[in-house]
């Protein structure tokens, strides 16, 4: 996605938030010397989230994966150990790696970013 490429696909951004909205809508809010992001993953049928941090979540990538790509076998491992809450599974799997903290493998329809 072009999107995140503009943004580095984040790398060395912190999350700072992570919210559910309408059931299948996961925010996640990453800040980066005073820029802000908010990455909107529509369509979420699982989600999994490892390694959460109180106050160190850095993020190392975070990359759409297709069958074949580097860790796309990990990310579909993470999304095995979570619950699905649509019965449609999403078209799409993202994962973000961290640095330090935080990891999301997740499986949506779309993504939007926006930036502040």
């Amino acid at each position: 996605m072009d999107k995140l490429k503009e943004f580095g696909y984040f790398h060395d951004w912190y999350i700072n938030a992570l919210v559910v909205r309408d059931k299948h809508k996961l925010i996640v809010m990453l800040e980066d010397e005073g820029k802000r992001a908010t990455a909107t993953f529509s369509g979420t049928s699982r989600c999994t989230v490892e390694h959460f941090s109180v106050s160190n979540n850095i993020v190392f990538e975070m990359k759409i994966l297709t069958p074949g790509d580097t860790n796309y076998d990990l990310a579909r491992a993470m999304l095995s150990k979570s619950e699905r809450f649509s019965k449609t599974p999403g078209s799409q799997v993202a994962l973000v790696l961290a640095t330090a903290g935080a990891e999301l493998a997740v499986e949506f329809e779309t993504l939007d970013i926006d930036a502040e």
